[in-house]
């Protein structure tokens, strides 16, 4: 890509879900590429049943990277609409308990769709 210069967000489906799809370093590669003043967020696509992030540490140790790369704000996207955004929060505070989100500026964002 030869710069992505009008992005406001970039957003990333399939992710959480499982890690490999997209990939990873893909995922970097494209959010590297962005020169865009007024990109502001990273927005992670929760799709199917329920919440669920991974306890494991790579999907932070990923978006740490990013933002060693340009600072933003963390959205996760709630598609389905039975998942319970007050659900998500706890494990985000946990999460961030943990030190896993020390490297954002604010706490994410919950939307739904």
């Amino acid at each position: 890509m030869s710069g992505l210069n009008v992005l406001r967000s970039l957003e990333v489906a399939g992710w959480v879900a499982c890690l490999g799809d997209p990939h990873p370093s893909a995922v970097v590669e494209v959010f590297s590429t962005i020169t865009s003043p007024v990109f502001s967020e990273v927005v992670v696509v929760l799709e199917g049943r329920g919440v669920w992030l991974p306890r494991e540490v790579e999907l932070f140790k990923i978006l740490r990277t990013m933002s060693k790369i340009r600072p933003f704000k963390l959205v996760f996207l709630l598609e389905d609409p039975s998942s319970h955004p007050g659900e998500l929060m706890r494990i985000l505070d946990s999460e961030n308990t943990s030190g896993f989100l020390d490297f954002l500026d604010s706490p994410p964002t919950i939307r739904t769709a």
